[in-house]
């Protein structure tokens, strides 16, 4: 009977080849997968916004309202600038309804007639509701107490040496567990109303603070630092800020030695991701190298050891 050819040195080591990298290739994409990360849960711009004075309040509400519950007609006294979190709620301006869905917005002139509802059966909808006030003054959004109807948390801030025309902002974010932000400094006047989970604000001068659900922030303005998830949970908040036209509302800062945020346990800290990422990588070399060296021994074998 003939001899059955072998296959080739290319053939026979082909199917090692491809097992070698499948498998240093797989923790690189799963520890890719895991990093920490944020997300950004509204970014609604009001820009041009006139300033009630050089010295005002802004006040911020979040405002919960359960499916079918409805304000009363509310008389606007001051430019107020509304968004939904989450849910869809309808909007009546003097008499014009819209309804407005998740991470969209609307502003309501001084003057106006407006109205709040949730024409949902099921999921409850969240408003985030801005105004510019003079010192001390009360509006009555963020005093709503209707039937089903309840204000999460209230904040207020003043704001000095304003410019005459400013820019308002809303903004929300959400943390995984373990994400911290680069280290940033925040150039224009903003406050914060933290939602969920623990939010730790830590500043390269030593300074630090954590904040949890309902409690007002700031991350004071030109003082360097970031931002991290601390909590065993997903973190969120949601933000204003009263910005001057044109001017970037953050800027980056250096590099620290500082010590890092406390891992919290279900996430690695930021040098532990750092490290497992570079073990398959370093693997990988290692892998291709015997790879190679055992292509080549058998390379160099005679005709009758292959």
């Amino acid at each position: 009977m003939a001899t059955q050819p072998r296959p080739s040195l290319l053939k026979r080591w082909l199917p090692l080849l491809a097992l070698v990298l499948l498998a240093a290739a797989l923790p690189l994409g799963t520890a890719a997968a895991q990093a920490p990360a944020a997300k950004s849960l509204l970014n609604v711009p009001f820009k041009g916004v006139a300033a009630p004075a050089s010295t005002f309040d802004l006040v911020q509400s979040i405002i919960d309202f359960n499916p079918g519950a409805t304000s009363h007609v509310i008389s606007v006294g001051a430019p107020h600038y509304l968004s939904v979190l989450s849910g869809e709620l309808t909007v009546t301006i003097d008499g014009e309804a819209q309804v407005l869905a998740a991470g969209k917005g609307s502003a309501v002139p001084a003057g106006a007639k407006l109205t709040l509802s949730n024409a949902g059966t099921s999921a409850t909808a969240r408003l985030f509701a801005s105004t510019l006030v003079e010192i001390g003054a009360v509006t009555d959004v963020h005093l709503l107490s209707a039937a089903g109807v309840k204000v999460f948390a209230t904040a207020r801030r003043t704001m000095s040496n304003a410019p005459a025309v400013v820019d308002v902002i809303q903004m929300a974010a959400a943390y995984d567990v373990g994400y911290r932000t680069p280290n940033h400094v925040m150039n224009e006047f903003h406050l914060m109303v933290h939602l969920a989970g623990t939010t730790g604000y830590v500043y390269l001068d030593g300074g630090a603070e954590a904040y949890g659900p309902g409690s007002q922030a700031v991350m004071y303005e030109g003082r360097p630092g970031w931002m991290s998830n601390q909590g065993p949970v997903p973190s969120s908040m949601a933000w204003t800020w009263v910005g001057t036209p044109g001017k970037p509302l953050t800027k980056a800062a250096p590099a620290t030695t500082a010590p890092a945020p406390p891992n919290t346990g279900n996430a690695p800290a930021p040098a532990e991701r750092g490290t497992t990422a570079a073990i398959p990588a370093a693997g990988l070399a290692l892998m291709l190298l015997g790879a190679s060296a055992l292509v080549l021994s058998a390379a160099r074998r005679s005709p009758r050891d292959r």
